[in-house]
């Protein structure tokens, strides 16, 4: 098992059968097809060694966390690096009669359901755009009996107290486990337009990229999106929009103008008797679809404290921002279509709340894949797969390619993207140009395959060199 892409729970636990579990558990998982310890564990005795271990208190959550973050810290030494957040729901409320109260869940978004909330940060290379990892996990439940914002009288909160601060404390805990990178980048949502994290966060190696939520104040007394609109045009150029069910969001390609300034926003009036910065200075960019449908028509506005004074500058920005789509579908791997989390049978919260985070690494290893696509830069192949996996994939790769310069891989074989592609075939994608590169789920089947081929393959070739 490689260390540098699997995690090594050695000398993690002061137990050191823990430790020896914890690493049996993190390979059925990374080979596993589902979150079901039932359905991807060989034996009975596999089965309730994964449960015991899941349940026992001695197993923090916390080392799970630390572990899975283990790697990013080292790989991104002297590099430049985007650190993606975003926050997701785990709903758990069609087991609310199954799973224990009071261990580990409460309510979630609607304030009804039972579940847990995770906000991730993923780790990529800012110029190959490979993924390194994570740099914080952070799992939290709401209290079933909290009281509601109106009793809490939750804007005058200071933001220490306000679930928002998950974004502020995000990046400080990254800013520490990335330290030996050259620069932090952090991208985020519309969620993550909060004065106090501009005026918190930023310094010379660490940037913001964070789309505008709030039509804000200036310093000069204008507002923020009036502003925006009133630049000229710097120029226009084309997205492709990948298609959205949830957003009503169908894929086509979007025309748009882009604009951009510097400014100063001040600070808002429920903070004027703090003793935080009166303004922070930013740079703005703005993208427009022209002639867009009515309702889902782009529009972008950015704010950032990288330097933009070019439209290249405002180009790169926007491209930066578009990589949030990549913890989007991190998210979407741990749920339905993919590792199937929310259907957990375990009958603790806090168990699933560990599964989960183990199960990061196994989702971690797709993503790796679906960055890989097409990217001559991509990680060296013996990051994310093993000698032994390698010497199969080279056997199957004579199977899948045709005879024609289309039908072949052409690909380093010491790249990632050689084996991507190859993934992406067991997966059931076709390898047309018409046809649109491999996704995340794609990649997902591709690799349950792959591992059933492995499991048999390995079994012939052991049984080959006992025979001789």
């Amino acid at each position: 098992m490689s260390i540098s892409q699997r995690e090594n729970y050695r000398g993690k636990f002061s137990d050191k059968r823990l430790d020896k579990r914890a690493e049996q558990l993190s390979s059925i998982l990374y080979f596993g097809r589902s979150s079901s310890v039932h359905e991807i564990t060989m034996t009975e005795a596999e089965q309730k060694a994964s449960y015991r271990f899941l349940s026992n208190e001695k197993v923090e959550e916390k080392i799970l966390i630390d572990t899975a973050k283990e790697r990013s810290s080292y790989l991104c030494q002297g590099k430049e690096v985007l650190v993606i957040q975003d926050t997701t729901e785990i709903n758990l409320d069609n087991h609310r009669n199954r799973i224990e109260r009071g261990t580990g869940i409460g309510l979630t978004g609607n304030n009804e359901d039972l579940g847990f909330f995770l906000h991730g940060s993923l780790v990529l290379d800012a110029h190959s755009e490979t993924c390194l990892g994570f740099s914080d996990i952070q799992l939290w439940h709401r209290d079933e009996e909290k009281e509601d914002k109106q009793q809490r009288d939750y804007k005058k909160l200071p933001i220490e107290e306000k679930e928002s601060y998950k974004w502020i404390k995000a990046c400080l805990q990254s800013k520490q486990h990335l330290s030996k990178a050259a620069s932090v980048t952090f991208i985020e949502d519309r969620e993550g337009d909060i004065y106090e994290q501009f005026a918190s966060i930023p310094d010379e190696r660490t940037h913001l990229i964070i789309r505008s939520r709030d039509n804000r104040r200036l310093s000069d007394g204008g507002k923020l999106f009036e502003h925006l609109a009133a630049q000229p045009s710097a120029g226009t150029y084309s997205i492709e929009l990948v298609k959205d069910i949830r957003k009503g969001i169908e894929s086509r390609t979007a025309n748009v103008e882009v604009r951009f300034c510097k400014l100063a926003i001040a600070k808002p009036q429920s903070l004027k008797k703090t003793e935080i910065a009166d303004k922070v200075e930013l740079h703005a960019v703005e993208v427009r679809e022209v002639n867009g449908p009515e309702g889902t028509s782009v529009l972008w506005r950015i704010l950032t404290t990288h330097t933009v004074s070019t439209y290249e500058d405002a180009i790169k920005i926007v491209n930066n921002y578009r990589q949030r789509w990549y913890i989007e579908q991190l998210f979407r791997l741990l749920k339905k279509k993919g590792f199937k989390i929310e259907s957990s049978e375990l009958e603790s919260g806090w168990a699933i709340r560990k599964l989960t985070v183990m199960i990061l690494n196994s989702a971690l290893r797709v993503m790796q894949l679906l960055l890989a696509y097409n990217n001559e830069e991509s990680q060296p192949i013996e990051q994310v797969f093993d000698e032994g996996e390698i010497k199969c994939l080279e056997q199957i790769n004579t199977t899948l390619q045709g005879d024609t310069e289309k039908s072949k891989n052409k690909s380093n074989p010491k790249n990632l993207s050689w084996a991507t592609w190859i993934i992406a075939r067991l997966g059931g994608w076709k390898n047309y140009n018409s046809k649109r590169p491999p996704g995340p789920i794609v990649l997902k089947k591709g690799l349950d395959k792959f591992t059933a081929i492995y499991q048999g393959w390995r079994l012939a070739t052991e049984f080959r060199l006992n025979v001789s």
